[in-house]
């Protein structure tokens, strides 16, 4: 369920779940005003080309207040309106007081003047907008508020606290954090947000015993381990939250975009590292469903020479399947070495009977 509306007049996207003070009178003092086709608030949750449908007003009940659909809508949802909690605003005052630390300008409930509104924004070399986000959101709206925030010149980073990951959680730039903070009683103290998201990228030779099939290959159809290094991603440990309000508006933490579609937060040596690996142009772009290849292969060698070593016995084809480079022997590839010794024993002598 999404709680998102637009709001026409200023053309901003509201989470009813968790509207500023001054919002909520806005949206409140709404009771009565709406006619169907005055096109005020629109859900997001409404199904796409169901303009009329979208549409909403406010009515109330007891003390409470909520946005309902007009009758022959084909969207039920009802949604309370209500102000944002204390978890949500004490991690906003987090994010500000580790930016400013870390010798920035940093404010709330900004503007971006394309229909969106930071709860953070961070000035440095890179502008970025942090959305503290703990309602139901879905993964086509994030990627959607993303891409306006990102049009108007902020770089958009999501932030949640919780003990799952959301399916939009690598659709955008986005950071978790540990969960067993006291943001409902009290403002944490400095440091003390384990920054969870956060990747690093290693080159690995492409094995069996490291990728199973050739990371490289179709989705579709399974690939043998091709011999050539492959880039894998792991966790990158030792951050906190503080950290990385200081280094993405310095920018030594980017966003990128796998070939895979996915989204991370990493240093600039990993991206050049994913880059080279991988022929791709990585660079972070929300309005790009797709990544650029700079050639055409789907693997490479590492130049990095630490590996040369390691790479340095897969230059002949293995004598089994004739395409897949051979491993350590230099006579079979990983794969079909690995199918001869897992083969049963009965299979030896299965033509003599």
């Amino acid at each position: 369920m999404s709680t998102f509306v637009l709001h026409t007049a200023t053309n901003r996207m509201l989470d009813l779940a968790q509207l500023s003070e001054q919002d909520y009178i806005l949206i409140s003092s709404m009771r009565g005003q709406i006619r169907h086709g005055d096109r005020v608030l629109l859900c997001q949750a409404a199904a796409a080309g169901d303009d009329e449908g979208a549409e909403m007003y406010i009515k109330q009940r007891n003390d409470r207040y909520f946005a309902a659909h007009f009758p022959g809508s084909g969207c039920t949802q009802v949604h309370e309106i209500a102000r944002e909690s204390d978890e949500h605003r004490r991690q906003k005052d987090y994010w500000q007081r580790a930016a400013e630390e870390a010798g920035y300008q940093a404010s709330q409930e900004l503007r971006t003047g394309n229909g969106t509104i930071l709860d953070v924004a961070i000035e440095g070399p890179r502008r970025t907008g942090i959305e503290v986000q703990h309602s139901a959101l879905d993964t086509k709206l994030a990627k959607s508020r993303s891409t306006r925030s990102f049009r108007a010149g902020w770089l958009p980073v999501w932030f949640l606290d919780s003990d799952h990951t959301p399916r939009w959680f690598h659709s955008v730039p986005a950071v978790n954090c540990n969960v067993q903070l006291p943001w409902s009683t009290t403002l944490p103290p400095r440091r003390s947000a384990t920054a969870l998201g956060p990747s690093k990228f290693v080159a690995k030779l492409c094995t069996a015993t490291n990728f199973g099939t050739c990371p490289a290959g179709p989705r579709n159809r399974k690939k043998r381990p091709c011999g050539h290094h492959h880039p894998a991603r792991e966790p990158w440990f030792g951050l906190t939250v503080d950290d990385v309000a200081a280094m993405i508006p310095a920018e030594q933490i980017v966003p990128m975009r796998d070939v895979r579609g996915n989204v991370h937060l990493v240093d600039h040596e990993n991206l050049a590292l994913y880059e080279e690996l991988t022929g791709s142009d990585a660079a972070y772009r929300p309005t790009t469903s797709k990544q650029h290849r700079r050639s055409t292969t789907t693997s490479s060698r590492c130049a990095n020479p630490i590996h040369d070593q390691v790479a340095a016995y897969v230059e002949s084809t293995c004598s089994k399947c004739g395409h897949a480079p051979t491993g350590p022997g230099g006579v079979l590839c990983l794969a079909c070495r690995m199918a001869l010794e897992n083969r049963p024993v009965s299979s030896y002598y299965e033509n003599l009977f």
